[in-house]
């Protein structure tokens, strides 16, 4: 029994040597192409690939394409000739071609192992497409493939819209209404008084917006023009004709924030020549329409009430014992764009 044994344990490590002694499977061969993308027709496309052994003579090397090719050679750029490996020795020919298949013939050993290049002409379609090349040698046995890409043939576009919103509207102090009104009521030589509102602005607009402001005229009535405050100048006084904007404060947060994204900057009360309206009084422009609030991201207001995410503006007025009676008006406009 212990014979027997010990001649089966020999033939089974005579198997395993056998076995380890055993030619390695060909094939597996990566193949390149230059260029791996292509949007011109006629082009030559190099294919190049490494053998895992020599190329002896009478190998055969067979490359398919889809689509056809218009000639096979292994010099980009140049002529027909017949040295697959670049090493200045004729080593073979290409004997046999069909619309989409050349074998080239090997007639003189290749050495060892080296990079082998051949070169097809295509003459792709305009459309996006995939075409595939591949390699077959018979001695060695190695087969590869690859896929030369015409025209974004391996590229998919996703797209999607994004709706431009852009919207405004003038609310009152505690943003829990729309208004379209500032009234002072009456006026008394004794006080100032004063009128107030909030701009509620929101839009994905990727640059921003920018609001505006113009009156049609002076706040006067049909006979008397009510005296404007000076821009830096104080505030109106009890008992001194004075009118204007007292008070600007654009929104603490709303506007989105490029590098956190999150909607937490404020927006940027606009102060141009002539004009501070986030410092100090203002006088209420009526020939060419300022730069008044702005920011240069999207801005979310979000859900009303709040006085955070929307601009307050704040009208006063102060008369004198020479005031002219009547009914003072203004009509203020405010003018937003988006910048998408």
């Amino acid at each position: 029994m212990k014979e027997h044994l010990r001649r089966y344990g020999a033939l089974v490590a005579f198997v395993a040597m056998m076995a380890s002694f055993s030619p390695a499977s060909a094939g597996g061969v990566t193949v390149t192409l230059n260029p791996s993308l292509s949007s011109t027709s006629p082009q030559d496309v190099q294919i190049q690939w490494t053998a895992s052994g020599q190329y002896v003579t009478g190998t055969t090397v067979t490359v398919t394409a889809d689509p056809t090719f218009t000639s096979i050679r292994d010099n980009c750029g140049g002529t027909t000739d017949s040295d697959l490996n670049n090493d200045s020795v004729a080593d073979g020919s290409v004997t046999a071609t069909t619309t989409n298949s050349a074998t080239y013939t090997v007639t003189t050993s290749t050495g060892a192992t080296l990079t082998m290049n051949l070169c097809l002409t295509f003459a792709f379609s305009t459309s996006s497409r995939s075409y595939a090349i591949s390699i077959l040698s018979s001695n060695p046995v190695d087969f590869g493939s690859t896929a030369l890409n015409s025209n974004g043939g391996n590229t998919v576009l996703v797209t999607g819209t994004v709706p431009s919103s852009l919207a405004f509207s003038i609310r009152n102090r505690q943003d829990t209404a729309d208004t379209n009104v500032c009234p002072f009521g009456v006026l008394s030589i004794s006080s100032t008084s004063t009128c107030n509102y909030r701009l509620r602005i929101s839009t994905n607009a990727a640059n921003g917006f920018q609001v505006k402001i113009l009156a049609n005229h002076d706040f006067a009535t049909g006979n008397a023009t009510m005296t404007n405050v000076v821009n830096d100048g104080p505030m109106p006084t009890a008992g001194t004709e004075s009118y204007g904007l007292t008070q600007v404060v654009g929104a603490e947060t709303g506007g989105r924030n490029t590098t956190t994204l999150l909607f937490t900057n404020p927006i940027v009360v606009n102060n141009p020549p002539g004009y501070t309206f986030g410092t100090n009084p203002s006088p209420v422009p009526t020939t060419v329409a300022q730069n008044f609030i702005s920011y240069g991201a999207a801005f979310q207001a979000g859900n009303p009430p709040s006085v955070t995410t929307t601009s307050f503006v704040e009208h006063g007025v102060a008369i004198s014992a020479g005031t002219a009676a009547g009914l003072y008006t203004q009509l203020v406009t405010y003018t937003l764009t988006g910048s998408f």
